[in-house]
């Protein structure tokens, strides 16, 4: 397995739409960090979902899109996770894609699809021409915890999450609690939407929190014309399989190339309208030409069977860890500082978590003490803590020094409390508490700098 760059490694903790373009392992990364998680696997002991593996899988499904329809929304507000701006992103991004090529497939740094998303002039459609032509949004990819959380946000009585991560999440559990094989799922990524072809029944797509059959493709209502939208007008920039993926603009892909053939034929086929479809209108979907890549993968399959428990699929993601890129990332993805080093975590907190800034240290220390994740070792980014209002301690610390800049100093979990002190040590500089918090959650003795040292 090639090495990870470490700007990946901080991307998978930030997991923002324009991340995921870049570096398009993050997908099925964010799909083992859900399938990884203890909440997504306490969904299998609900009532709802009793017996679901006797069903028939479209009825499982079924079942899985009703119990998402009923506890989370679909959210995509501009402030909820901030702003930043191309020229920034552009700068971070060159070692890995050009300036033409992100402006020509991304929706955020100039790509438009055809004429309807000019007709609808895409940054009013988002809300984004109240801004500097060059301000562009962190709309991030939330976790099953984070989409959890919303319910703690003012204006939200349930969870949420954008297109990204109700794909993400839709794979998850279906794979979870629904017992499909990984093999089956296909996450598609379009240049302004994600949604998932599932190889079930006669085919199923995922579009947001809905289930799209072939019969309903094509059945000429205003909600399958909303499922359509993306297929009709946009190309798929990346496809994601559990056997790796093919993105638009990379000369190497890592899904085989068997399977991606295969899903391809399918895909094509659940878009024809039947014979007596109200809608007979052919959508052919514009797929990452297979013809214009190298397939290349040194990656160890998943391996991972709807049959293994919890224990033996985590075990098997952090058996993988240094042969298979996915898994290796899906820590990072899930911010689990007991599976990672710190760096790359502590680089996205202090970096790219802009709604965070204004919070004061008063306002921290009212917080309630709790963190949206389980665990010890899996801890909330600034912006989570500050969107949900909530935090243990180690975590309103990392809130607490994004919120002041600090660039020297760290964070001392001992006794029960997590500490954050400014300055450096070891260079003969002076060091100062700004706060202190309770950190029952935390192992008895940790350190976190906030300038770890960076990789080459």
């Amino acid at each position: 397995m090639r090495d990870i760059p470490f700007e990946e490694k901080s991307a998978a903790a930030t997991l923002s739409d324009m991340e995921i373009f870049i570096f398009p392992e993050l997908m099925y990364s964010l799909v083992l960090a859900n399938m990884l998680s203890p909440r997504l696997w306490r969904w299998r002991e609900l009532e709802w979902f009793e017996g679901i593996r006797d069903m028939r899988p479209k009825k499982r499904l079924q079942r899985l899109r009703q119990h998402i329809m009923d506890n989370y929304t679909f959210n995509l507000d501009l402030e909820t996770w901030g702003l930043t701006t191309q020229n920034r992103e552009l700068a971070r991004f060159a070692p890995f894609l050009s300036p033409d090529e992100i402006a020509s497939s991304n929706a955020l740094f100039g790509y438009h699809g055809d004429a309807y998303y000019y007709d609808i002039d895409i940054r009013r459609h988002f809300g984004l021409d109240k801004y500097t032509a060059d301000t562009i949004p962190y709309w991030k990819t939330e976790t099953v915890e984070a989409m959890d959380a919303f319910r703690h946000k003012p204006g939200h009585s349930v969870g949420a999450g954008e297109c990204v991560s109700l794909a993400g999440l839709y794979a998850a559990a279906a794979f979870v609690v629904c017992g499909l094989p990984l093999e089956s799922i296909y996450l598609m990524a379009t240049p302004l939407h994600s949604q998932n072809y599932i190889d079930a029944d006669t085919g199923i797509l995922t579009n947001n929190r809905r289930l799209v059959t072939k019969a309903m493709w094509a059945n000429g209502t205003v909600i399958s014309g909303q499922a359509r939208r993306a297929l009709e007008h946009e190309r798929v920039t990346i496809v994601s399989h559990s056997t790796g993926y093919i993105h638009l603009l990379y000369d190497e892909a890592t899904i085989n190339p068997d399977v991606y053939a295969g899903f391809c034929g399918k895909l094509r086929d659940f878009l024809v309208p039947p014979k007596d479809a109200p809608d007979q209108r052919l959508v052919v979907p514009r797929l990452p030409d297979a013809s214009r890549v190298r397939f290349v993968s040194d990656d160890a399959p998943l391996a991972l069977t709807p049959e293994m428990d919890y224990g033996e699929i985590a075990d098997r993601v952090s058996a993988l860890a240094g042969t298979n890129r996915s898994a290796a990332l899906a820590p990072y993805a899930a911010h689990d500082l007991s599976a990672t080093e710190s760096a790359p975590f502590v680089k996205a907190a202090l970096e790219r978590c802009p709604v965070s800034k204004g919070a004061t240290l008063d306002e921290i220390a009212a917080l309630p003490n709790e963190s949206i994740y389980d665990g010890t070792g899996r801890c909330a980014s600034p912006d989570e803590v500050w969107n949900f209002r909530r935090g243990d301690g180690l975590e309103k610390c990392l809130l607490a020094a994004n919120a002041l800049s600090l660039s020297e100093g760290a964070i001392v979990v001992d006794g029960g409390e997590a500490a954050l002190f400014e300055g450096e040590a070891a260079k003969g500089g002076r060091v100062r508490e700004i706060c202190r918090f309770p950190a029952a959650k935390r192992p008895a003795e940790h350190i976190l700098p906030l300038r770890p040292a960076s990789p080459v």
